[in-house]
């Protein structure tokens, strides 16, 4: 599905949506926001996968002693044009300095819903986006406000997971509970699993844009003459359909609990210019229980696969990997003041040819950062970061395989 095609649908879903109506609402500043974020980074360990090593971070280190490098991170424009009652829009410009391109379209969709009825509340949006997967991600322009870097799970739907679909959502309140069942079918996509297979998990702020390059590491011998060494995230390459599902539940109490699966059905074969559609998919199950009007807990896991290329001699594929992450965060607001907390796991299982084309990984990382509002549109934020993992195909770049690396950072994140 293009996204030309998810936007004819959901109009089509639009004219069909009754008879209510509000006044457009195109360019009244209620209808733009945005922001502007100035990081100063110190890191020590390795090259960032940013700038084509195998770090963990969007910083590269300088080795036993300490990089310190200031920048402009990131700024954003999101617009949410409201043209009826029922059908808006969202769409995001976004710059990112250390990103191919730099200036790129984030998301594009549009966005309905229908008048109430007594058996559910359906909405649904078509274009480009995020599958509802992160629940970190809860700023402006699909940003993280309590963190300068995201978990190791939702950096990699920022990376590789973004789709050009059609997403359809009912909502039904049964007694005390609500239960929401979302499913969408979409387009793009086919690359997801490259950056994981080649590079490994990751943590850090960088989100994919519609024609983003990110850079691979050092491949093994036997992957250098077939894989390009950059990938494209949002690719069609097999004209085949993906899906996600997703459930979600609110008890009574201050919890949501939800469950999605994804799969891009990818052929794993279909190829152009050393890219390829790759298969992949994952289940995740996700909890955000908002434990006192100051306190929130969320905890993830999300576990997949992904399988690329032909059989190597008749037996195997040339990727056959298996994949996990865990994290729990905890943040705390009080007064102008937000600490975060988070703790976290990860792993790559090579399940094929490892001996030509190592991608084992294990690793885990450490997380602490701090939010102070200074203003009602400026924030100062400082974190602390820590990562360790063992990845044998470090050695493909020269690099020892196990590296541990420490990132402090500070931001002012200015917002309209």
């Amino acid at each position: 599905m293009s996204i030309r095609g998810a936007v004819l649908t959901a109009l089509v879903l639009v004219l069909g949506a009754g008879t209510a109506r509000a006044e457009p609402d195109l360019f009244s500043k209620e209808t733009f926001s945005g922001l502007v974020e100035l990081r100063l980074t110190a890191a020590d360990g390795e090259r960032s996968w940013l700038d084509g090593g195998f770090g963990k971070t969007g910083a590269s280190g300088g080795g036993s002693d300490w990089a310190v490098r200031p920048d402009l991170s990131q700024a954003l424009v999101e617009w949410k044009p409201r043209l009826s009652f029922a059908l808006g829009a969202v769409v995001t410009a976004q710059l990112q300095p250390d990103v191919e391109p730099a200036l790129d379209l984030g998301e594009a969709y549009l966005t309905w819903r229908a008048p109430p009825h007594r058996l559910a509340r359906l909405s649904a949006r078509a274009g480009l986006f995020y599958p509802p997967v992160s629940h970190e991600h809860e700023g402006v322009g699909w940003t993280t406000p309590d963190t300068l870097s995201a978990s190791a799970i939702g950096s990699w739907i920022g990376e590789e997971v973004k789709v050009a679909g059609l997403e359809l959502t009912a909502t039904r309140a049964i007694g005390d509970h609500e239960l929401a069942a979302t499913a969408a079918a979409f387009g793009g996509n086919d690359t997801s699993g490259t950056l994981l297979s080649f590079r490994g998990w990751a943590l850090h702020g960088a989100r994919t844009g519609a024609s983003t390059d990110f850079p691979l590491p050092a491949l093994s011998p036997f992957m250098r003459t077939r894989q390009a060494p950059i990938t494209t995230p949002v690719s069609e390459l097999d004209n085949r359909a993906g899906y996600y599902g997703r459930l979600a539940w609110r008890p009574p109490v201050p919890v949501e609990v939800s469950a999605l699966h994804y799969d891009n059905a990818g052929d794993r074969t279909s190829v152009e210019v050393q890219q390829w559609a790759w298969e992949t998919r994952f289940t995740t199950l996700a909890l955000v229980w908002d434990a006192d009007e100051a306190t929130t807990i969320r905890a993830q896991i999300l576990s997949g696969e992904t399988l690329m290329g032909f059989r190597y001699q008749g037996k195997h594929r040339w990727i056959d990997m298996g994949y996990a992450s865990a994290h729990v965060s905890a943040t705390r607001r009080f007064g102008p003041h937000a600490l975060t907390v988070r703790l976290e796991g990860f792993e790559t299982n090579d399940r094929t040819l490892r001996a030509i084309d190592n991608n084992d990984e294990t690793g885990w990382a450490l997380t602490a950062a701090w939010r102070h509002e200074l203003s009602p549109h400026a924030d100062l934020l400082f974190e602390g970061l820590h990562v360790s993992s063992d990845r044998p195909s470090r050695a493909y770049g020269g690099v020892a395989p196990e590296q541990d690396q420490t990132v402090v950072q500070s931001a002012l994140r200015l917002s309209f």
